[in-house]
């Protein structure tokens, strides 16, 4: 399962597709784990810097018994890194997540930010998978490994690294792979018309692969997975691909970078629009291959503020957009209503569709979001 998130080719929530993760703002120390809603989990002192985890072998699942440990990895780890690298992953392993958030009804995710870099590169990079193309939901988009909470999971990290493992082949348990922070959570953003019930919480967990040989050796589930990439971290911060990638982009005007993105930007376009919980700035991010946009560009915003220490200047949200805690308390607040409706049979569904700042409106390319 993965997690992602419009129109045209549609910009929407591969996670969503099957369950989907984010943060915000900026500051503090090291991370309290968010319990597992429903008394599934527990919820981790920050001082404690551990969460159980997963396996204890590279081809075996996630070992629930397994104790992570969170925060900076040790010096060893951090040889060779470039400062830029060396300062993100020290901001993120400083982090301190807001409170855990009562979930209530809504469904849960987390996703995994893993995060590299490779011999003679002075960057980060991030792991992105291409959704499978005979998925029937959000074929061919681009995700982070990621996928839904669930009950008996000790953790979030727990859940984001079984699903890597599932994904893409990640060890779930290795010596060279570090839990460097957890991220407050972010929701999901839907067009108008589509059911609360459809929105999810989704919770980021930071890794750092200390070892980049260890990407070499991913390969994508094919159930799940058409293409394992990466893309260079401070690209979505900046908005700008470092010149030594840009060769390698999809085609400008081809099938992952069409025309009408090509117009918005060559390598970053945004576009104001209203969903269902109000005003929302879509993102698109052009690649090597499908496109970061929607709610897996909403993820990287959020976490590239905190890993770079600033807001991106082309601007995350649009004018009036409500942030994650007020969108997931909204949200959580009409759940219980919303889940009592019974579909009257008699009247037309609605109708799925983005809203435009001039009034407009544009049909969704996704239909799964229906009311019934």
């Amino acid at each position: 399962m993965a997690v992602t998130s419009d129109v045209h080719i549609t910009d929407h929530h591969p996670l969503l597709a099957e369950a989907l993760i984010g943060s915000t703002p900026v500051s503090g120390t090291a991370t309290p784990i968010p319990a597992v809603p429903h008394g599934a989990g527990h919820t981790l002192n920050a001082d404690s810097l551990t969460v159980p985890g997963t396996d204890s072998g590279l081809g075996l699942g996630p070992d629930p018994a397994t104790v992570y440990d969170i925060g900076l990895p040790p010096p060893k780890a951090l040889e060779g890194l470039s400062d830029e690298s060396r300062q993100c992953l020290e901001r993120f392993a400083v982090f301190k997540a807001a409170p855990p958030i009562d979930t209530g009804l809504a469904r849960t995710a987390a996703v995994l930010i893993a995060l590299y870099q490779r011999p003679g590169e002075d960057m980060l990079r991030v792991l992105l998978t291409t959704r499978a193309r005979h998925l029937r939901r959000n074929p061919g988009q681009t995700a982070l490994p990621g996928g839904k909470v669930d009950p008996e999971d000790p953790s979030v990290v727990y859940t984001a690294r079984r699903e890597a493992h599932e994904e893409v082949g990640l060890p779930a348990s290795h010596p060279d792979i570090y839990t460097v922070a957890v991220l407050d959570p972010l929701l999901t953003v839907l067009p108008m018309g589509a059911h609360t019930r459809n929105h999810i919480v989704v919770t980021s967990v930071v890794a750092f692969i200390a070892d980049p040989s260890i990407v070499d050796t991913l390969h994508g589930n094919p159930d799940e997975v058409d293409v394992v990439f990466d893309h260079p971290f401070s690209a979505i911060h900046s908005g700008v691909v470092p010149t030594a990638d840009v060769e390698r982009l999809s085609e400008d005007g081809g099938e992952w970078w069409p025309a009408e993105f090509q117009k918005l930007g060559g390598f970053h376009n945004l576009e104001d629009r209203v969903g269902s919980t109000g005003a929302y700035r879509m993102h698109r991010f052009r690649t090597t291959h499908s496109p970061v946009r929607g709610f897996t560009s909403d993820v990287l915003i959020s976490a590239a503020t905190i890993g770079y220490g600033s807001e991106p200047v082309y601007g995350h949200r649009a004018h009036g957009q409500l942030l994650p805690a007020a969108m997931i308390e909204r949200v959580v607040a009409e759940l219980p209503e919303a889940l009592k409706e019974v579909p009257d049979p008699t009247k037309p569904k609605p109708v799925i569709e983005w809203g435009r700042s001039d009034g407009t409106t544009f049909k969704s390319g996704e239909t799964y979001y229906a009311q019934t």
